[in-house]
């Protein structure tokens, strides 16, 4: 099949890296779909690419004939879905494990020619983080069910609308204290949102790369008092740095729980207690022949402005 006839059908593609993954994809002339739960409410989504190359659907990653619809008559399927705290009715098992399950499965009965799962660096089955394991025990699941599945974990993402720097930066206007956990060991290589889709789109063209396991990071690492520290010398507002132990972090967490949008919760604390390695043997950026953005270059058009 000619790649400008093949249809890709993406699983939350109306997120911050689904709408830079719909342009990327539409300038290499595919034909998009995209499934979301407000995919048709997003206009900006209907403006890419030429007339009819991007359609939408509204719909429950957990609903199984919701799913398989969306599913059949695709040659790719991506699933971006993922949940970064538990609120109400959605919950970690069900977005992080169920629906890849049944992305998956619903991907091997039509017949796919390829799955792209869309994981986390800190995926680990047996990890403290409720997020993390949920991570970790889909990645297994997918490749149990659907053996054709790429796997591609990505460092915390940075880029116009993402949600470090521009979610702090919302935050400061009211607040403009950010904590500090003083004992974290974690290290982060952030990424730059437009190598992760020009990635995406290098991988669906190589038949080689099906089934393959990709880590996807930034060319420099940061500490978290790091990284704040250079957000904090980068932006207009006066900001404070307040380090706090990861101990006394616990009881606010739990109270910001409760909030539609928390500024940390209990299970991202635990995060901030592990140091991911790389593991050599999987695929990288580089195995692409794509050299990784430097934050310090990228982000300095946008944090001006904060």
């Amino acid at each position: 099949m000619n790649m400008q006839n093949e249809i890709i059908g993406i699983f939350g593609g109306s997120g911050f890296v689904g709408l830079e993954l719909v342009s990327q994809l539409c300038k290499s002339n595919y034909k998009i779909k995209v499934f979301s739960r407000d995919a048709p409410s997003n206009k900006s989504l209907h403006l890419m690419g030429n007339l009819g190359q991007v359609s939408t659907f509204s719909g429950n990653v957990n609903n199984e004939k919701e799913v398989e619809e969306f599913i059949n008559g695709c040659d790719v399927v991506i699933n971006l879905v993922a949940l970064f705290y538990e609120f109400g009715k959605q919950n970690f098992n069900d977005i992080h494990i169920v629906a890849p399950e049944l992305i998956a499965k619903y991907s091997k009965k039509h017949k796919i020619k390829h799955l792209i799962h869309i994981s986390d660096r800190w995926a680990d089955e047996n990890s403290m983080s409720k997020s993390s394991r949920s991570r970790g025990i889909a990645e297994n699941s997918v490749k149990k069910i659907f053996e054709n599945t790429t796997i591609i974990r990505l460092d915390v993402l940075f880029g116009k609308n993402d949600g470090l720097f521009f979610r702090f930066a919302k935050m400061i206007k009211t607040l403009p204290i950010i904590p500090i956990p003083f004992e974290s060991k974690a290290v982060f290589a952030p990424l730059y949102v437009k190598d992760v889709t020009q990635g995406i789109d290098h991988i669906i063209k190589n038949n080689n790369y099906r089934g393959k396991f990709f880590e996807f990071f930034g060319p420099e690492t940061y500490s978290w008092l790091e990284l704040m520290t250079y957000f904090q010398r980068n932006i207009k507002t006066k900001i404070y740095l307040l380090p706090i132990p990861i101990s006394l972090l616990y009881f606010p967490a739990f109270f910001f729980g409760f909030l539609p949008k928390p500024l940390i919760t209990i299970d991202q604390l635990k995060r901030f207690k592990v140091k991911i390695k790389y593991d050599p043997d999987h695929f990288s950026l580089n195995d692409l022949n794509i050299q990784p953005s430097l934050m310090k270059v990228k982000m300095q058009k946008y944090l001006k402005n904060f």
